[in-house]
């Protein structure tokens, strides 16, 4: 077999894991926010418990899956992860199954996704930007546009639960997960994958290496500039999203489900019009000051909405902040991956993860507790005249505006 055929098998089974993989957790999406609300009615306190209980393990975890990516094999590393995953949805099939869902049943569900959710993200990153001789922008936004279009798909397919059943929905979800285990198990034996399927240390000492990681991270005054920038928009952007956007919908607009459906698809559909358009690009030469034009961009798409617009002006911005997201995400990307030596992506990765999904949590709670007080049109407006002041900020530190990124030969594998 050629070396390019080799590749191009690697390619196709971590795509495969990666697209199964998005599509069962576009399910678990809209699974655990209805079934805990819709089918076993629970207080608004305990689905904040819920929620919480799939979002602390991975906070707590990532960082040390971050190690475990750098220490080597990580395609047997994201083949327990899912088998975790297969283990957390095969539970949550029984207990549909078995008409013995509760609120302890949730949590342990949620507690099973969010610990093995931990250890797929770093080391996914790690092979995204070690996998293949495209330029890191192809091979990003290649792996963004197959994660966002089959986790959409996973959204629209767990709405039809009522005309399918829900254990039906369920049994897919096993079902793509198992799919996604299989290619990861075969990656694993891929030949072309055997030059990143060790990592780069040495050392017996996972504390040593986690410690190491970080000291290298935060020497550089790049990335802790880019990490203060995703967890801004951890913060101000993805937090207020999460909140504002459904309160909007629910008290001055009148949604009902289905139109408030097809307001999260428009966020999707722009994400991937910018994936899409990012792929046809020329390589990124200053990724860096994509990502601070991001949140100028941000900036009028909250003043927009703060303005209340339309119903047809309210899913055009909607999908315009949905492109400014994939955009940025791909941009922010790029910058870590091009500062990140190959032996310290997986702990670079976990800390990008951390403050990304550390901070939206506590945006998402400082939202709700603000709406009481302060009216949408004005936090939207907060929050554009923030993103200014954060992008101006980033932009006279210098270190994210100067990044240049290595041209695709420097940067890619040898064949």
């Amino acid at each position: 077999m050629s070396i390019s055929r080799e590749l191009f098998t690697a390619l196709r089974l971590f795509l495969t894991a990666h697209g199964a993989t998005a599509f069962a957790l576009g399910v678990h999406q809209v699974l655990l926010a209805w079934l805990s609300i819709g089918v076993v009615g629970l207080t608004s306190s305990e689905v904040g418990w819920v929620q919480a209980a799939g979002l602390l393990p991975n906070i707590a975890l990532m960082l040390v899956a971050g190690v475990w990516a750098d220490r080597g094999r990580p395609a047997l590393i994201m083949a327990a992860a899912q088998t975790g995953l297969l283990l957390a949805y095969g539970w949550l099939a029984a207990l549909v199954w078995l008409d013995s869902l509760s609120f302890a049943g949730l949590v342990v569900y949620a507690v099973g996704v969010g610990c093995a959710n931990a250890f797929l993200q770093p080391v996914r990153e790690k092979i995204i930007g070690e996998l293949s001789r495209h330029s890191l922008q192809v091979k990003i936004t290649r792996a963004s546009i197959v994660q966002f279009t089959l986790q959409s798909l996973g959204v629209l397919f767990a709405s039809l639960s009522e005309q399918v059943s829900l254990l039906m929905v369920c049994v897919a979800q096993l079902g793509f997960t198992a799919l996604a285990l299989v290619s990861l198990l075969q990656l694993h034996r891929s030949p072309a994958f055997a030059g990143i399927a060790f990592g780069g240390i040495d050392s017996h000492n996972p504390m040593a290496d986690f410690r190491l990681g970080l000291q290298a991270a935060f020497k550089d005054k790049g990335v802790r500039q880019l990490l203060l920038l995703v967890a801004f928009n951890g913060f101000m952007h993805m937090g207020l999203f999460l909140v504002a956007i459904p309160v909007m919908a629910r008290d001055s607009y009148g949604f009902n489900a289905v139109q408030y459906g097809f307001l999260q698809l428009s966020f999707v559909v722009g994400m991937l019009v910018a994936y899409f358009t990012l792929l046809r690009q020329p390589v990124l030469q200053y990724p860096g000051r994509g990502a601070l034009f991001s949140l100028l961009y941000t900036a009028i798409a909250g003043y927009g909405l703060s303005r209340e617009p339309t119903y047809a002006g309210l899913y055009v911005l909607i999908i315009f902040w949905g492109w400014i997201a994939g955009y940025s995400s791909t941009h922010c990307r790029v910058t870590l991956q091009s500062m990140a030596k190959p032996e310290q992506k997986g702990r670079f990765m976990s800390l990008y993860q951390v403050a990304l999904f550390g901070m939206a949590p506590l945006g998402a709670l400082v939202t709700g507790y603000a709406i009481t007080v302060v009216p949408l049109a004005k936090l939207f407006i907060i929050m554009s005249a923030a993103s200014v002041a954060v992008s101006i900020l980033l932009m006279l530190g210098g270190a994210l505006w100067k990044l240049e990124q290595p041209a695709p030969s420097e940067t890619s594998k040898p064949g």
